[in-house]
């Protein structure tokens, strides 16, 4: 039976479309290997459409006033990547695992995990550009894709969690099998369609861990306090009240405590304990990226803190993610941890310093604070 010409452009519409799906699924598979080549744990892709969950549920965090200065005010530029940029069609979102570290020793004030080490924005940023070059040079036909590591808009979490990255848990850490939560996340945006992954069935089932050790006791409330987290006031350039600086205990910088307390992330503190027992042996290994990287700790001496110079802050934290929000901060929370730890050190500073006017602002009110008590 002879073929109609309407039975032969349904043919060719159905192999055209067949060819697409093909260069589609090769350059999925080819953004993949290239990825993966740069250290990146894991890719998955997601349509450029809004998370209209997530922003109806920061709505209802705004209208609590639980929101941090920490993001972008306009929640459709936090969940809608065609408001960032009109073009795109597709979303990938990449994992990079955090590096090993070693535990801080008794006395030391702590830094968390994501801000130890060179800044994981600069690490995952020059890896990112690597990546889209890799794309243009691999032959990607239209514009070349775009990119942003945590310090963009767009809510890498939202997007993560829609691509089957991983899932959320309850301490408010995208989970991700096989990795856990220790792990900077990035978004490239692409113009072209590719075939996209489905999201994750959440694995939390009954554990209730990162809800019993949050210091703050925040966890399980909706919506989440984000303002009153340790992690968030360890950075705040506000005074912490008296209970505040309390219940930050000796972090400098971050809390890991929900994190640590997650069974996904044991097998990174198993490997931390065990890269802890070869210190001794090497001072360099091959990191969870396969790239090779020196011991870091996450102790800092408190008294070193408390005195640091402008040129020892630049050398030791301006290039890390503890830095960012200055050399006061840190040296504030140092203090609070040591009266936390009743450090006798702080004693013969604060006499020391009782009429330094060159002070940080935020030391100096320590300081007030302290003589007003007297």
């Amino acid at each position: 039976m002879p073929i109609s010409g309407r039975q032969s452009n349904i043919s060719h519409g159905r192999r055209k479309k067949v060819i697409e799906l093909q260069e589609q699924l090769s350059w999925k598979t080819k953004i993949r290997e290239y990825a993966e080549s740069l250290g990146f744990v894991k890719i998955r892709f997601t349509e450029a459409r809004s998370l209209t969950d997530l922003a109806d549920y920061l709505e209802k965090c705004e209208g609590a006033g639980y929101s941090t200065p920490f993001v972008e005010t306009s929640i459709a530029l936090r969940t809608n990547p065609k408001a960032v940029w009109q073009q795109c069609q597709t979303v990938g979102v990449l994992a990079y695992s955090l590096p090993l570290t070693s535990k801080p020793k008794k006395g030391e004030g702590v830094i968390a995990r994501s801000a130890v080490g060179e800044d994981y924005h600069r690490v995952v940023q020059s890896r990112m550009e690597e990546l889209a070059q890799k794309i243009v040079k691999g032959g990607w036909s239209s514009e070349p894709p775009r990119f942003q590591v945590d310090t963009g808009s767009l809510n890498e979490r939202g997007f993560a969690i829609r691509s089957g990255l991983g899932w959320a848990g309850r301490n408010q850490q995208l989970i991700i099998p096989g990795v856990g939560s220790f792990a900077a996340l990035a978004l490239i945006l692409f113009d072209q369609e590719l075939p996209t992954d489905k999201p994750l069935v959440n694995r939390c089932g009954t554990c209730q861990k990162c809800i019993q050790a949050c210091p703050a006791q925040l966890l399980g409330e909706k919506p989440f306090a984000a303002d009153q987290c340790l992690s968030y006031l360890t950075q705040s350039k506000e005074s912490l009240t008296e209970k505040q600086g309390k219940s930050i205990g000796h972090r400098l910088f971050g809390c890991d405590s929900c994190q640590e307390a997650c069974p996904h992330n044991q097998m990174h503190l198993r490997q931390e304990e065990e890269l802890e027992a070869k210190s001794d042996e090497r001072s360099v290994y091959q990191d969870r990226n396969g790239l090779e990287s020196g011991r870091i700790c996450r102790g800092v001496d408190l008294m070193e803190m408390l005195t640091l110079t402008k040129p020892r802050f630049n050398e030791r934290f301006r290039n890390t993610a503890a830095g960012w929000r200055g050399k006061g901060i840190l040296q504030r929370n140092a203090y609070q941890v040591m009266e936390n730890l009743q450090d006798e050190r702080r004693i013969s500073w604060l006499k020391e310093n009782k009429d330094n006017e060159t002070l940080p602002l935020v030391l100096r009110k320590e300081l007030m604070k302290f003589y007003e008590d007297r």
